[in-house]
């Protein structure tokens, strides 16, 4: 009986211990001063991450540390804009950070509060291009996308969630950086939210990716979390296909920033093994650009490489193949897993980067796995599509506002 009851009262005293762990760690929230505009991620020590040991005993999504942003253009619709740095889990499962951004609208109600997770078209190589930086910056070129989601009362999280060594394209990386940034927004000890917060992801191009990817990791990664509904457009559903599709056009860029992305999140495979020397030079000043740069003031890729061809970089024309390089690609197509929320997806027939082949067999598996999803296949091309996100915009308010979601399926 003495044993028995020993042995329950252990029992109780780890769980409370551990439970203390848990809350320790979300609540230990280090101030900072505030963001300067002038001063560049590389520079800045909020973006420097934590030890191993810190990253080890916190928790994916615990908030490290924080700081206030100017709100720029944002201060029309917004009572404060914080920074977060926050731990996350990278490629290989291993504990990471990352930044976020959480901006507060001021006619945010008491009760019942709402969260979207915004994933900003970001395909960049450097933190320099990160939404992080060109918010304080206020030169986030979706910055007004913002603002219809803000005046309905709904808090944002905007995460950098290609992580601090800009891993683009990789998706597993991408969909933990979503998610832990969600839990981030909600841990907060400033934003009122709490685990039964109703949560909506939305995101074009590169954050139609990594919508895509957190919206099919979420019931795996982050079950807690109850997100109820992602809307993502001009998505990637099949990294090869779009390699062979922008190779030697306008948007080759995308196929090398790539390689570079993916060879971040596979530490295992050395790009420059597979380059010419047109290509080591390539990948090294690859690593400081980012897409549509020009329109942020950063180092643009688009220009600089556009209407080159792989081969001119890559001494394999069969690089694509080539069993490693096969493998990661297979490791980072779409499909893989099932969204467990209502999904809408928005695709071009004339998008210049994605297949629309690929984006309809997406959908198709989705609706055969039982998901509602309504598709909205236009005849529009990438660039017109990012620029009209009110569709997907308005799918998302209204499953945060309760409304059935279409389905388009049958």
């Amino acid at each position: 009986m003495n044993t028995t009851r020993t042995t329950l009262v252990s029992m109780a005293l780890l769980t409370c211990m551990s439970m203390t762990s848990v809350f320790s760690a979300a609540s230990a929230q280090t101030a900072y001063l505030p963001a300067s505009a002038s001063t560049e991620p590389a520079k800045d020590a909020f973006y420097t991450s934590p030890s191993a040991t810190a990253l080890t005993s916190s928790n994916p999504g615990d908030v490290l540390r924080y700081r206030t942003i100017p709100l720029g253009s944002y201060k029309s619709f917004t009572g404060a804009g914080y920074q977060l740095m926050y731990r996350t889990t990278n490629n290989d499962g291993a504990p990471s950070a990352s930044v976020t951004t959480v901006l507060i609208p001021d006619n945010v109600p008491a009760t019942g509060r709402k969260l979207m997770s915004y994933q900003s078209m970001y395909d960049s190589l450097t933190l320099s291009c990160s939404p992080s930086y060109l918010t304080v910056q206020g030169k986030l070129f979706e910055e007004s996308y913002l603002d219809a989601i803000l005046k309905a009362g709904v808090i944002v999280v905007m995460s950098d969630y290609e992580g601090l060594q800009s891993q683009w394209i990789a998706g597993k990386n991408t969909a933990h950086g979503v998610l832990d940034g969600i839990r981030a927004a909600i841990k907060f000890n400033k934003t009122g939210l709490n685990s039964t917060t109703p949560v909506g992801m939305m995101g074009f191009s590169g954050g139609g990716h990594a919508t895509g990817w957190a919206a099919e990791m979420a019931s795996e990664y982050a079950p807690e979390l109850n997100i109820v509904g992602a809307a993502m457009g001009g998505i990637p559903a099949n990294v090869e296909s779009v390699a062979n599709k922008v190779d030697g056009g306008a948007f080759a860029s995308v196929y090398f920033g790539a390689v570079v992305g993916l060879a971040r999140a596979y530490p295992a495979i050395d790009p420059n093994k597979y380059a010419t020397t047109a290509g080591i030079a390539m990948i090294k000043d690859m690593g400081n650009r980012c897409l549509l740069g020009m329109f942020e003031g950063q180092s643009d890729m688009l220009i600089k490489y556009a209407f080159q061809k792989s081969t001119k970089y890559l001494k394999d024309a069969n690089f694509l193949k080539l069993p490693e390089i096969a493998a990661i690609i297979q490791d980072n197509n779409m499909g893989s897993r099932i969204p467990s929320m209502p999904v809408y997806i928005y695709e071009g027939t004339n998008d210049e980067i994605m297949p629309i082949a690929d984006v309809d067999a997406l959908v198709k598996a989705y609706c055969a796995a039982g998901v509602s999803v309504q598709y909205n296949r236009t005849g529009g091309d990438h660039l017109l599509m990012a620029i009209a996100p009110t569709p997907m915009r308005n799918f998302v308010l209204d499953r945060l506002n309760g409304k059935i979601a279409p389905n388009t399926c049958k």
